[in-house]
């Protein structure tokens, strides 16, 4: 699997307008594709500042490019986002794969089956 990490910051006074444009017409555009496995998008504002991250998992790089095109390290924005977004970095890597998270703690918190070294 790939993880693909999308970081945006974001154009001054735009966050709302751009995290509208995100989950209106964005993350429906890649959803719609079949080797998308999962999307997750962050924020973070510091004072009027305001970045964003939008983290995609590809099942492998053939699904990746049959999405965004031969080159996915150019940030995939659709026209109208570009003037909401100062700058934009993409970076690819690897999955890893983890243990299986168990669900059997008290008071319901997930927790790791097996120590973790990594």
């Amino acid at each position: 699997m790939i993880v693909r990490v999308l970081s945006v910051q974001i154009a001054p006074e735009h966050g709302a307008e751009f995290h509208e444009h995100l989950r209106e017409q964005g993350l429906p555009r890649i959803q719609a594709h079949p080797g998308l496995v999962s999307a997750h998008v962050g924020r973070r504002t510091e004072g009027s500042d305001e970045q964003a991250i939008i983290v995609t998992i590809w099942r492998d790089w053939d699904s990746l490019t049959d999405a965004l095109g031969p080159d996915p390290s150019k940030p995939y924005l659709l026209p109208k986002s570009l003037k909401l977004v100062a700058s934009a970095r993409v970076e690819h890597f690897e999955a890893v794969e983890l243990p299986p998270l168990s669900r059997t703690a008290a008071g319901g918190e997930a927790v790791l089956a097996a120590p973790m070294v990594l």
